[in-house]
């Protein structure tokens, strides 16, 4: 269900933990595109800017192993795994969650170059106003799982759930919760572009060469 977003009432820093969540193989960028430069700063330290700003934990879900160590931050590591090895970002959703100690989690993909605090906050106040279990960035292509407000106790219950019977996509624990959405274009026209992740060096280039991203480039 969409929500208009709230304004106020947001759950304070001390209350959230942020999860970026860098444990892909990046194939499709041929490249670690968490590293690539953009104004002179790794493309990582852009959601990790705005994840600082509403939480006074910040974790890495990096995956199966650590990453980083120059950034000087926490990392968690997939615990659940099949046979095959790792199992995608819900995975590393899930340790994030269970890293957890806040009732609110944010999640936050690697990879949003125009990530913003701003519609964090919102996304977490709209989901403490309205009493949901996850609340999610919507763009013109479907909603945005990586950059999401979820509470740790219900949703860590539900991932684990929804892997334990081979569930890997980031939207398929939803099934029982009480989950909304916030149109980016009610936050603005900067939040249009704040839930944008890049994939393949065509639209790496784009930004490198405007400064701007488009939701159409979202891949859901």
């Amino acid at each position: 269900m969409r929500y208009e977003p709230s304004r106020d009432g947001a759950p304070r820093r001390f209350e959230v933990t942020a999860v970026v969540l860098c444990g892909g193989a990046s194939r499709r960028m041929g490249t670690d595109k968490a590293k690539l430069e953009l104004d002179g700063r790794w493309l990582i330290e852009r959601p990790l800017a705005a994840a600082r700003e509403v939480a006074e934990r910040v974790l890495l879900a990096c995956g199966s192993e650590p990453r980083y160590p120059e950034l000087g931050l926490e990392c968690v590591l997939d615990g659940f795994r099949d046979a095959q090895g790792s199992v995608g970002p819900l995975a590393g959703l899930l340790a994030g969650l269970e890293a957890a100690r806040t009732p609110w989690v944010v999640a936050l993909a690697c990879d949003l170059p125009l990530a913003r605090a701003d519609v964090l906050t919102s996304l977490l106040a709209t989901a403490q106003t309205h009493r949901l279990d996850a609340c999610l960035l919507e763009l013109e292509r479907g909603t945005q799982p990586l950059l999401a407000a979820y509470r740790r106790e219900s949703c860590s219950q539900a991932v684990r759930s929804a892997l334990e019977r081979g569930e890997r996509r980031m939207v398929g624990f939803h099934e029982g919760l009480a989950v909304g959405s916030v149109a980016a274009e009610r936050l603005g026209p900067s939040a249009l572009a704040a839930g944008v992740n890049l994939n393949t060096p065509e639209e790496w280039r784009a930004l490198e060469r405007s400064g701007r991203l488009d939701d159409k480039l979202f891949r859901p």
